[in-house]
Formats: C-alpha cells, structure tokens, sequence
C-alpha cells in the first residue's frame, strides 16, 4: 500500500500543518474519504477538536488502547474499513502501557505491585514487558493491513558514544526515551523530523521556512527505509495542504528503492494486489483469534 510513518514534530507549534492536520489531508487525498483513516488521541493530548472532516477518537489507558486494536482488525471489513491510524501523541502513550505492566505484575505474580521499576521483580524486566508490549501492538495493526502514523514531540538531546572523552554532540529528535524511540525506529518505514528554521536579525525573526526531513543531517534525526537517493533531504511546507506532494515523495521512494524498475501504471496494481493479500492476512488473523478461543474454551473444561 505504502509506507506507516513516525512523524516528529516540535510541540505547540502555531498552525499545525506538519502534525494532525497532515494527517487529516493525506486520509482525504489518498483515499477521498475521511472515514479511511482514524486518529487517536491519546491521554492528556486532544488536538483535533477544531478539524472538520476528521475521524477521531480518544484513549485514556492501555486497555482502551487493547479494544481500539481488537475492534479494528476484527471489525475490519464489517463495521469500519479504516486504512490508517494516528496516534497523537506516542508519548503519552508510554505512561499508559507502564500501569498496564504494573496490573499484569500483580495479576502473573500473586504480589502487589506499587511501582513500575519494582514490576515482576524488577532490573530490567519491566522495560522488556514494557517494550515487548509496544512492539507487539503496532506489529499487530501493520499484520492486519492498517499502516500505522504515530506523532511525537521533539527534544533536543545530547548524546556522547561510548568512549568518547569528549562532550559529544546535540541532536534534535524525539522526546521518547532512546529504547522506546528504537522499537518505532524497528517497527516504522519512516522517521521524519518536522522544524522550523528561522532567519534572525537584530534579535526578531524575519523570516522562517517549515520542513520535514526524509533524512538526517547530523543534528536533525531522521531516516525512511529507502534506497539512498530515493528520497530527499526534506521538503518545505509551503501550501495550505502538501498531502500531494507529501504523498509523492513516499511513493517514489518505493519505486525508485525497487531493483526493478516499473511504470507508474505497474507500481498501481502492485498497490491494488497488495491491498487483496493484506485483506486475506485480516481473515487469517481473526480465524486464529477464533481458534484460540475455541482451544482455551477446550482445556477449560477438561480442567473442569
């Protein structure tokens, strides 16, 4: 279909256009039809209120995010035919799946769990379950054909290889922290970087340029699973709606990455046959769920 995509981008910016409201015009122009796409928005975080032609909802915990997951892929075709997923933002997302850990502590254990460092018992364990459980979310929405657009804030963090004697270097990235930031470096095809750079004299902005980075530069983090050249650098925001270009610069990417190259027209029903497999991966998915259903159902009541 085409790629899933983490987007960083500076909070609180003045006219979101590289963030929420992107993703609202890249539903509409890839697929005409607001009802296509989902966004999520998480925790504290709510904004999409004034966006019109949006499809949204909200998760206030991990368990809310557990049946978002288990009605899109089993309703998938039924109730809904949803394609893409945002979730804004990934961050608040973190503190969620940690009291989730401390829940499955207690529940696995037998033990009251008050922290989530102490969390089944604790030195490193709770970062593993934590992380595992990250992973195996977006995989599971990727498996079952609904390519997810996570969002997340940036920060600048300093960062200094191992042996390295001297103050080491800055790097404008997200505001993950570095492990949760590499299972979506793992999961997605695209990490991309949104800024702002501005011209300043005498001490007021006279001029500013948005961009969103395809790739890194040495201080701006960013990178797609692309073959080199197959992307550029950036592109600057400069219209009211760059789902378009946005768009062809993904695509591209795909084609220019193959070993083969093929025709616009090709590279279309490639698009369109992947769609069908990805439509028979949802009815492999939910016969399993239904199997595994039926066989604990079974061991039940032999126990019984």
């Amino acid at each position: 279909m085409w790629t899933d995509t983490l987007l960083i981008d500076k909070k609180h910016h003045v006219n979101n256009k590289l963030k929420t409201t992107l993703f609202r015009d890249l539903v509409l122009e890839k697929f005409g039809d607001p009802t296509k796409g989902l966004l999520v928005g998480c925790g504290a975080e709510m904004g999409y209120t004034i966006l019109d032609n949006l499809n949204a909802t909200q998760v206030e915990d991990w368990d809310d995010m557990e049946d978002l997951k288990d009605w899109l892929i089993e309703e998938k075709g039924k109730e809904h035919d949803i394609k893409m997923v945002a979730f804004d933002v990934v961050g608040e997302l973190i503190p969620m799946a940690e009291e989730k850990i401390i829940r499955m502590s207690t529940k696995e254990t037998g033990k009251v769990c008050k922290s989530f460092n102490s969390a089944f018992g604790g030195y490193g364990e709770p970062r593993k379950r934590l992380l595992k459980l990250l992973k195996e979310y977006f995989s599971e929405l990727k498996k079952a054909g609904i390519m997810p657009f996570a969002i997340s804030h940036t920060k600048v963090k300093s960062i200094k290889e191992k042996g390295d004697d001297t103050e080491g270097y800055n790097t404008l990235t997200s505001d993950l922290s570095n492990d949760c930031e590499g299972i979506f470096g793992d999961i997605f095809d695209c990490v991309l970087t949104g800024c702002i750079d501005r011209e300043v004299k005498d001490g007021k902005v006279t001029a500013e340029v948005r961009k969103l980075y395809f790739r890194g530069n040495g201080y701006i983090d960013a990178g797609c699973r692309f073959a080199n050249d197959a992307v550029p650098e950036y592109i600057v925001f400069d219209k009211p709606n760059m789902a378009k270009d946005f768009i062809k610069v993904l695509e591209d990417g795909l084609k220019k990455s193959r070993t083969n190259k093929i025709t616009d027209e090709e590279f279309k029903e490639k698009q369109r046959k992947e769609v069908i497999e990805l439509d028979k991966q949802v009815e492999q998915i939910r016969e399993n769920k239904e199997l595994s259903i039926e066989t604990k159902t079974e061991i039940i009541d032999k126990v019984k």
